[in-house]
């Protein structure tokens, strides 16, 4: 019984060990010299590792630390390994700051460990969601679900921006010759959302439906697997957003069918960001080409990796950014997607715009995604820059635990959205971030809870 117990820490106690030899093959081998010292970052995973040893058997029980150790393997492990392999950067492969890169990276990691330690202080295990149940086929549901097919439909704008995912060579020759229309930053944030509560609809009908428990989970399955084949603009993480949730909903509908939810998603789930993949790269180099994704570039700019860090250390150095700065880079950033607030934000105190500047030397291009640390820079300092990642750590763990309090499912998927955010922080810009915590806040849980309230009271 004793060996059971000590089994988590001594299999963590390997891991950590392979993590500093990782490290220990890198150093002096990486053939540029502007990134010698990642090294450091694999030895700083291995001592995390450790630390959260104690603690493991909570934290394994929340997705949410699954999600953010799957970014700190391709972050801190994969991508110095890339270096070694010899594989290069297209921007930043000559920055001085390398060494502050990886120092605050270093330092995300013991706040991250932090919020870990915070998190599950005396806290018992509690990953199960109180029992699910599908929405009422009533008239205020009814309503509500073709009230929000009929804002889609009626948007033509928006729906430019909507096409499946073999077909994305569609939208980016409407990008590419600037015949897009002006997009309502409204529906914009909505959609997700509207596009949730349709499919949790469509779950609902089918399970009010007279078949099999096996018959209803495939039918599910397969519309979840329709959603996911719709993208957004070229966003493969637009699919991944859209998806997850919806998979974790069908796994407490369908509790008993939980393997098999998990492997049929996953199979296909892979099919369509594969086919999403090829679709984007051939639509952009006339070749079916994915391998550049598991390139050092790519998952630098997907995930956050050090050389976007340094890349933005040098923007934040060469813009010299004063603490009265900081103010106005606070406000433009966080209220830049927010409707009505947008009016606060000032494109000369951007980082978005500072950052890509620093990569392609054109103002007002918002290419690449800003590491939240690298926010953090422009907002709190270079003594504070860590605020972001450790507030949004705490929140992605609240955030599961709330969607486990509720038995509504549009409020289990609202509460799972701002939770999946929160803990991808590294692949989403500020302003987006911000502003799905303020439309699922303020507007969205507050409506659904009212709904709700209208519903039992029938």
């Amino acid at each position: 019984m004793e060996v059971n117990k000590l089994s988590p820490k001594l299999a963590l106690f390997m891991i950590s060990f392979l993590f500093f030899f990782i490290g220990f093959v890198i150093y002096g081998k990486v053939a540029n010299t502007s990134y010698s010292d990642v090294y450091f970052l694999p030895v700083g995973l291995g001592f995390f590792a450790l630390f959260i040893s104690d603690i493991f058997v909570k934290l394994k029980s929340y997705f949410i630390f699954w999600i953010i150790t799957v970014q700190q393997m391709i972050r801190y492990i994969v991508i110095p390994c890339l270096f070694l392999a010899g594989d290069e950067l297209r921007f930043g492969s000559m920055t001085l700051n390398e060494p502050y890169a990886v120092s605050m990276m270093l330092i995300e990691l013991v706040f991250i460990l932090i919020a870990y330690h915070i998190c599950m202080y005396s806290k018992e295990i509690n990953a199960k969601a109180r029992k699910l149940n599908f929405l009422r086929l009533n008239t205020i549901n009814t309503g509500l679900f073709f009230l929000f097919i009929l804002i889609i439909v009626s948007n033509t704008s928006f729906l430019q921006k909507l096409s499946f995912v073999w077909d994305i060579s569609k939208y980016l020759k409407l990008k590419v010759s600037g015949d897009l229309e002006t997009i309502s930053p409204i529906v914009s944030i909505m959609f997700p959302v509207m596009r949730a509560y349709i499919v949790v609809f469509i779950f609902s009908v089918i399970n009010s439906f007279k078949l099999k428990q096996s018959t209803k989970l495939m039918l599910s399955v397969l519309v979840v697997l329709i959603n996911a084949t719709i993208i957004i603009g070229i966003s493969r993480f637009s699919i991944v957003y859209a998806t997850f949730p919806l998979v974790l909903l069908l796994i407490y509908f369908y509790p008993s069918y939980k393997r098999k939810v998990i492997t049929y998603t996953s199979v296909f789930f892979g099919l369509i960001l594969l086919l999403a993949s090829v679709a984007k790269f051939s639509g952009n180099t006339k070749k079916a080409d994915v391998g550049g994704f598991f390139s050092l570039h790519d998952l630098n700019a997907y995930f956050g990796g050090v050389g976007n860090y340094a890349i933005g250390y040098d923007s934040y150095k060469r813009n010299q950014v004063s603490v009265f700065d900081q103010y106005y880079y606070f406000i433009s950033d966080i209220t830049q997607n927010i409707p009505v607030l947008s009016k606060f934000s000032n494109d000369n105190y951007k980082t978005n715009i500072k950052f890509n500047n620093q990569i392609y030397g054109a103002g007002r291009s918002r290419d690449q995604i800003v590491p939240v640390s690298v926010a953090g820079l422009y907002h709190f300092s270079i003594y504070f820059f860590y605020i972001y990642i450790f507030i949004l750590s705490i929140l992605a763990f609240k955030f599961e635990e709330k969607a486990y309090s509720t038995q509504s499912p549009v409020l289990f998927f609202l509460y799972v959205i701002l939770a999946f955010g929160c803990a991808t922080s590294m692949m989403i810009n500020i302003g987006s971030l911000s502003a799905t915590l303020f439309i699922n806040l303020v507007v969205f849980i507050p409506f659904f809870m009212m709904i709700n309230k209208l519903n039992s009271a029938k």
